[in-house]
């Protein structure tokens, strides 16, 4: 039987609200509420006394939440259903760390700027917070910490999907560019045991890389891949060209032509906009140009892209996550 359509009335206004989801859902995070259901069901009475809330708001903003699908409710007990288990810390798949950003006053604020980026085509978030997107973070560790925290989880939940994607046999070196921490970089050597590694990244960031226990197998470096890249058998870039403009992109894929091989291969990680209706990937293309004059891109303009580098982009390899592994050669 065919499900009733949603007026289109309807289906406006609800666009038009996700606002409010991300207002509630961070204040129940921050207030504490899920966490308070972790281990079982609660009131709202108990809940508004346990953290410290008005007891009538709470009950009208747990009805929304039930609405949305993330909290049931038998009685007057509350309890998390499987899709608000994720705003749980530190369960497989958390997204907590995510809807504590995004709900977060720098994110909100350029986001509500958003007229500025549509306006000018530049990021609305320096206007919004007096500072570029990666400095603000350098100056503000209370929003700094909690971003590479986030973005250390993401490529956890991706890294087993990139490894298992794409068959590193014939190469004997990889050179994770703009690695972060090597959270990728151990899964690819976990998986590989051939292989040796290059973590590459900013001073501040490898120096508290997480690859101690595969020293026999791999060297850090740090400096800019705006100026200069490793090389390696195989060059690993996962989310670092989404972060950058066109023209960026551009001189950190000539560091890369430079240190490339006719057998080197370079392998970008990243969502491709494959569809109209992939709203993930039309909703991060906004959401990096808000943040840092970022795109999410579509395979003809990274094939563009490459061009004018003077690579070839061979394939695309989809993977068991949302990120694509783009192969490219010179």
């Amino acid at each position: 039987m065919n499900q009733p359509q949603v007026p289109p009335q309807v289906r406006i206004w609800q666009i038009g609200l996700g606002f409010a989801n991300t207002a509630v859902f961070h204040a129940l995070i921050k207030a504490g509420v899920i966490e308070q259901m972790r281990e079982q069901p609660r009131s709202a009475a108990e809940l508004a006394q346990a953290c410290h809330l008005n007891a009538d708001m709470l009950y009208r903003t747990l009805r929304f939440a039930e609405a949305n699908d993330v909290v049931t409710r038998d009685g007057d007990q509350y309890a998390l259903t499987d899709v608000g288990r994720y705003l749980l810390k530190d369960v497989p798949g958390s997204l907590y760390m995510g809807l504590m950003l995004i709900g977060s006053e720098p994110w909100q604020k350029a986001w509500n700027n958003f007229s500025y980026a549509l306006t000018t085509g530049n990021n609305s978030f320096e206007p919004a917070m007096g500072a570029g997107f990666f400095d603000y973070l350098d100056r503000h560790p209370e929003y700094g910490v909690p971003f590479n925290q986030w973005q250390t989880i993401l490529t956890t939940m991706a890294a087993s999907a990139i490894a298992e994607g794409y068959d590193f046999t014939p190469f004997g070196t990889v050179c994770d560019i703009g690695g972060g921490h090597g959270i990728l970089l151990k899964n690819l050597l976990s998986a590989n045991p051939h292989l040796r590694g290059i973590l590459f990244d900013q001073e501040n960031v490898v120096k508290d890389h997480a690859l101690s226990d595969l020293a026999g197998r791999v060297e850090i470096q740090s400096g800019s891949f705006f100026e200069r890249v490793p090389a390696a058998d195989v060059l690993l870039m996962k989310n670092v060209l989404h972060d950058w403009s066109d023209e960026k992109c551009q001189v950190i894929l000539d560091r890369c032509r430079a240190a490339m091989q006719p057998s080197s291969r370079l392998l970008i990680v990243e969502r491709v906009i494959d569809s109209p209706t992939d709203l993930m990937g039309a909703f991060y293309d906004l959401h990096m140009q808000v943040l840092m004059n970022g795109r999410e891109r579509t395979e003809a303009e990274f094939s563009l892209l490459l061009e004018k580098a003077g690579l070839k982009l061979n394939r695309i390899i989809p993977t068991k996550s949302p990120m694509k592994i783009i192969e490219v050669s010179i």
